[in-house]
């Protein structure tokens, strides 16, 4: 009986794979229902902004308490613009020494012949010669080559000769190559140490360090009887060099400044005249490029500049490119919390704005080493200020008028809504607050509002604002501290009513704020910090009961139903939407279907026609109790491809207005939530 069992299963078991298999031959398909919770949403006076009402406990209705920004004004965001000193320099700008070297022409070398006669007592009779032997002169103190753009070679000789020396042409040349470095004529130089030079221009000259130096004529008196021959004794020739500024030299720089400075920079403060600058944020960049062989070093004190007490100083090290062609050097000085004292050098003497003490200098320090430098070698300094903002600023912030011209704004309060409402009472105050430590006016030149959704616009006008001067004074020198002057509006001495029935989402305005307009009347004592402004606000107060016509309110919900599964197998969609009505308004219903850049797809159709009704509500306008509706979207499969593309949903919820004032009280509201329901075809192939 077992077995018998076993092969009744097993041959239903084949049997059922049989069938699998013939269905593979023989495709067939069926119908399957899915259907998936889209969103909730939920519309009551959330949609103007729950936190701009005010909720009465006496009647239990609301009052609308909303502020607005309608303009803030800066002076010009003060700040330091970007300033400093660059500063270039090369070989032109660096020196050499000043040097001097002597060598000896002796009276021997003059002539062999008082080798013979040295120490004895002689006549020396009149000489007359020329082109004395050459001597070689060791110039390597100066440098090892130079060619100068400019300088002077001074050339003394002095006389140890026991005669008078009428005339000498000394003549100085290259060893290198011969080429003549100087040549001039000495007259009438005393014996006995007397001394003549002449000075030699040697611009656009090249010098060596080995040099030649020829007496090309000399002539000499007669010594008028006997004197005492000293054979190594004659004439001594004296060579110095100054103001020597090469194009090119090897040479052993000395330590010098390249760079010193001790003054006062002045800033540009976009037209501010300021005394003391706290720093909130900003730096200091020092930057140096080098491509002379020789490190360097730089001393920064800025003696107005303290913090804790102490002034900025700092001693920074700059090393040479040691052989590799370029050094850079960067240093990064963060200037936040110091107090610049903006008064310049010596304020107690010239006081002045804008202006802060530095004392700057950059000193080569000399190795001893000869270097080659040539013209294309430099020394490059930027030296730079950068984004500094203050904490807060003293002195005069200038006579500066700004004027917006037609601008825009957002108004949040009737975000979202259109249509026909109109307000009870309404009640604006106009408040400007000024936390600039100056005085000054503004005025209000046009003030419009207008909706986006229908187009419709109002221009504000007010009895005692609308283009007039509105003069504001300064607070106290305190952080956040303003000084207000506020102006009510109402119905009887504005259009504040008709304006805000509109339900703007913009404000067009032109505003022209003036600081100062009396000129420095405060006498470099106005002040402003980081966050010092000037504010046009926008208060309102208004009981939440009015008349309605068209009101529309609105929300956007994402979806996406590609993540629901393959889309082309959907027959049909149905949209489901259970709506729960607590206002004691009358809606219709429109749902638009957009893409992923909000282009609009289409609408659906829905079903009833008939819209949201009302909720129940007893005498007062107080709903006792909600409506429910149940509302039905079809799609048939030709237009299942738009639910493809869609990748929010629109909702407009349009009330019907009764034309009477009506009350709206803090359980208004209406819930939608959304299902969607598809008819899939499924296949099995």
């Amino acid at each position: 009986m077992i077995e018998y069992t076993i092969r009744r299963v097993g041959i239903f078991i084949v049997g059922l794979l049989l069938m699998m298999s013939s269905c593979k031959r023989n495709p067939v398909a069926w119908d399957v229902d899915q259907t998936v919770p889209l969103f909730h949403s939920s519309f009551s006076l959330n949609d103007i902004d729950t936190k701009y009402l005010k909720y009465g406990v006496s009647d239990s209705g609301y009052n609308l308490e909303y502020e607005s920004l309608l303009y803030s004004y800066r002076v010009n965001d003060l700040q330091v613009s970007d300033t400093g000193i660059d500063a270039f320099f090369n070989l032109r700008n660096l020196r050499l020494n000043d040097q001097e070297i002597n060598n000896t022409v002796t009276l021997g070398q003059i002539n062999p012949l008082f080798n013979v006669l040295n120490g004895q007592m002689a006549d020396i009779p009149a000489q007359e010669q020329s082109d004395l032997d050459p001597t070689d002169i060791d110039a390597s103190e100066f440098f090892e080559t130079a060619d100068l753009d400019t300088g002077y070679l001074d050339i003394s000789i002095t006389n140890d000769l026991p005669v008078n020396i009428n005339l000498i042409v000394f003549e100085l040349r290259n060893s290198s190559n011969n080429t003549l470095v100087a040549s001039d004529s000495f007259r009438n130089i005393p014996k006995g140490g007397g001394k003549a030079t002449k000075t030699i221009d040697l611009a656009g000259k090249t010098v060596t360090k080995n040099l030649k130096g020829s007496i090309k004529r000399l002539e000499t008196e007669a010594s008028g009887g006997p004197v005492l021959i000293e054979a190594n004794k004659g004439l001594t020739v004296t060579l110095g060099v100054r103001n020597l500024r090469p194009s090119f030299a090897v040479a052993a720089f000395p330590t010098q400044d390249v760079i010193n400075q001790d003054e006062g920079l002045t800033l540009d403060m976009n037209g501010a005249e300021i005394k003391y600058f706290k720093v909130k944020s900003g730096r200091l960049r020092i930057k140096v490029i080098s491509t002379i062989q020789e490190d360097m070093s730089m001393v920064l004190s800025l003696p107005g500049t303290m913090k804790d007490g102490k002034a900025f100083y700092q001693e920074l090290s700059l090393p040479g490119p040691a052989g590799v062609g370029v050094a850079t050097t960067e240093q990064i000085y963060d200037m936040s919390g110091y107090l610049l004292d903006f008064r310049g050098k010596n304020p107690d003497v010239t006081d002045t704005v804008n202006t802060f003490h530095q004392i700057l200098r950059v000193t080569l320090d000399s190795s001893g080493r000869k270097l080659a430098v040539g013209l294309n070698d430099s020394i490059r300094l930027e030296y730079r200020l950068e984004g500094m903002k203050p904490e807060y600023a003293i002195g005069y912030l200038g006579n500066t008028v700004q004027r917006t011209g037609i601008d825009t704004t957002d108004f949040d309060l009737f975000k979202g809504l259109d249509g026909d409402m109109s307000f009870k009472d309404v009640e604006m105050r106009f408040t400007l607050r000024n936390s600039i430590g100056a005085e000054g006016r503004i005025k209000l030149h046009h003030l419009k509002g207008y909706n986006i959704f229908n187009g419709k616009s109002e221009v504000f006008n007010a009895d005692d604002l609308t283009d007039k001067y509105l003069g504001f004074g300064k607070p106290d020198f305190k952080r956040d501290e303003f000084a207000s002057l506020y102006l009510t509006l109402n119905s009887t001495n504005s259009n504040i009513k008709s304006f805000l029935e509109v339900l703007p989402q913009k404000l067009e305005y032109d505003i022209e704020t003036e600081v100062s307009p009396a000129g420095n009347t405060n006498k470099y004592e106005d002040f402003i910090f980081d966050n010092s402004r000037t504010e046009v606000v926008m208060a309102l107060d208004i009981p939440i009961s009015f008349g309605i016509g068209g009101l529309t309110l609105r929300d956007t919900q994402s979806v996406n139903f590609e993540e629901l599964g393959d889309m082309t197998r959907v027959k049909s969609a149905t949209l489901f939407l259970d709506m729960t009505n607590y206002f004691p308004l009358d809606f219709d219903l429109d749902l638009q279907l957009f893409d992923k850049n909000f282009n609009s797809l289409g609408y659906f159709d829905i079903s009833p026609n008939g819209g949201v009704p009302r909720g129940n509500f007893d005498a007062s306008g107080r709903v006792v109790s909600p409506s429910e509706t149940p509302l039905r979207i079809k799609l048939p499969r030709e237009k299942v491809g738009a639910l493809v593309k869609t990748q929010y949903l629109g909702i407009v919820m349009k009330v019907k207005g009764t034309g009477q004032m009506q009350k709206i009280y803090g359980n208004s509201k209406l819930d939608m939530r959304a299902k969607v329901q598809f008819e899939y075809e499924v296949r099995n192939d």
